[in-house]
């Protein structure tokens, strides 16, 4: 770097010290003035005071230089690396630092959430590529059939339409609260619209429900919802083989809708991991065609809307899902 160039930048930055260097001069030479007295010793002081002025910015700048230099090297470099920064001159300097390392930590923090979630993406559509081939493969087959099984048909061209409208909902999930319609709905309404789309499940399986009175009205987003409730009645049914699925308002908390089966259960060791992306458990295992990314959908989904979902679980005799509908904040527009 251009040492001249250095040196106006230096004296820009110490503009402040020399002026005051001179103010002091000024003071000294006109008290001796304003006394009358010999100017002999003002002109050894002034002489002084400049020498070692003179002295401390030639430290001062070489300093200034050699740290000026460094900076100027590492701004060339490919990567940079704070680490190789030179040290804080004072603390002024150090809280910049402070900023850039934090500046740093969170690049990093959203370079590793974005390599992450490219991961998961590729294998989520991995998956979902050779899931959907199955539900298809079964449609080409029953229509070769001499006798269509209309009701295998209707089975297979739900279960189509659930991983297209789940890879819909993972897409929509990436854009966060952008795509959000927050109004108020009737719970009961959304509840039945989710039934409504999965009651094909119901009538092959030969499983009853139970639906209280949801007279609630509650403010969320209504594709969101209808689309975690869907999930939550679709696991419901998958796993039960005989029995019911209840859905009702909390008793302790009239915001609280639980749905509830008389299926298989889950695992206990399963329980605190139910909602971890990927991850099938026990259960999971059982069907190869389990993702375990259902449910961590409904939980992300969830949190963006402002709600809460909690599990609890019995082997043998059922599994409960509470959603906590109520938000303390919201904005409507």
């Amino acid at each position: 770097m251009n040492w001249i160039t250095v040196l106006t930048a230096y004296c820009k930055s110490r503009r402040n010290t020399l002026l005051l260097v001179a103010i002091y001069l000024t003071i000294i030479l006109l008290v001796y003035w304003l006394y009358g007295l010999p100017w002999g010793p003002a002109f050894y002081a002034s002489i002084i005071i400049i020498a070692v002025t003179i002295g401390f910015c030639v430290l001062d700048f070489h300093s200034y230089h050699k740290k000026t230099s460094q900076l100027h090297i590492l701004k060339k470099q490919a990567t940079l690396h704070l680490g190789e920064l030179p040290l804080a001159y004072d603390l002024l300097e150090k809280n910049y630092q402070d900023m850039l390392y934090l500046m740093e930590e969170r690049c990093q923090n959203a370079e590793e959430k974005t390599r992450q979630n490219a991961v998961d993406a590729n294998r989520y559509y991995t998956l979902w590529s050779h899931q959907i081939k199955t539900p298809i493969a079964a449609i080409r087959l029953l229509l070769q059939e001499e006798n269509l099984n209309c009701s295998a048909l209707e089975q297979e061209l739900f279960k189509t339409e659930q991983y297209v409208e789940m890879v819909l909902q993972y897409q929509r999930l990436g854009m966060d609260a952008k795509d959000l319609v927050l109004q108020e709905y009737s719970l009961d309404a959304l509840v039945k619209q989710a039934l409504k789309r999965v009651s094909t499940l119901f009538i092959h399986k030969n499983i009853g429900v139970n639906l209280s009175n949801l007279n609630r009205r509650i403010i969320t987003d209504e594709k969101w919802l209808v689309f975690v409730i869907e999930q939550l009645l679709t696991n419901a049914v998958k796993y039960t083989q005989e029995g019911k699925v209840s859905i009702y308002l909390d008793k302790y908390s009239a915001d609280t809708l639980v749905i509830e089966d008389t299926g298989i259960g889950i695992q206990p060791e399963d329980l605190p991991r139910v909602f971890d992306w990927g991850y099938t458990g026990y259960n999971g295992r059982l069907d190869k065609r389990s993702t375990g990314i259902g449910l961590s959908l409904c939980k992300q989904a969830l949190l963006i809307l402002g709600h809460s979902i909690t599990v609890t679980s019995m082997v043998g005799k059922g599994t409960t899902v509470k959603l906590l509908l109520s938000r303390e904040k919201f904005d409507i527009e």
